[in-house]
């Protein structure tokens, strides 16, 4: 049987509103409390990234490879603004310039499966905008440890 593709509809984002500059491990993921930013339009592209370094040797043919740093991601988030909710005042706040804390962000999606993230906020810039468009808010976090994805339970 194969898998059934997913889509983000039903997903929900949430961030720790205490800091976190620690790397954590999913217990600890799992043990703190989130409060829900709601009307989330989307989530950037997160996961790992390494870089390939490279260094040319006078007496070699094919330069020689190795693994550089690796970054997990910068993802924008854009929510249709709500200056009432109290996940966007969280993202609001952690987001100001002279916070340079790290938070912890959990994404569960519709299927069960969750995602955790930990990293910077910036923002919200305000794109513009025509006639009808909704005014949006765009974050980016700038992560700074590996995500941890947790498969959704296995139904018997």
């Amino acid at each position: 049987m194969a898998a059934e593709a997913k889509t983000n509809a039903g997903s929900k984002l949430y961030i720790c509103v205490t800091p976190k500059n620690e790397e954590l491990t999913e217990t600890q993921f799992k043990a703190l409390q989130y409060v829900q930013v709601k009307k989330v339009g989307s989530v950037g592209e997160r996961g790992i990234n390494t870089n390939i370094v490279t260094y040319d040797t006078w007496d070699t043919l094919v330069a020689l490879k190795g693994k550089g740093i690796t970054n997990a991601g910068d993802p924008p988030v854009e929510v249709a603004e709500d200056l009432t909710d109290p996940g966007q005042v969280a993202m609001r706040a952690a987001g100001a310039p002279n916070v340079a804390d790290a938070y912890a962000f959990k994404v569960e999606r519709a299927d069960g499966s969750v995602e955790y993230l930990r990293g910077l906020v910036a923002g919200p810039n305000t794109p513009g905008g025509r006639n009808e468009d909704f005014v949006l808010n765009t974050y980016v976090l700038g992560l700074n440890q590996v995500p941890i994805v947790v498969p959704a339970p296995v139904a018997p």
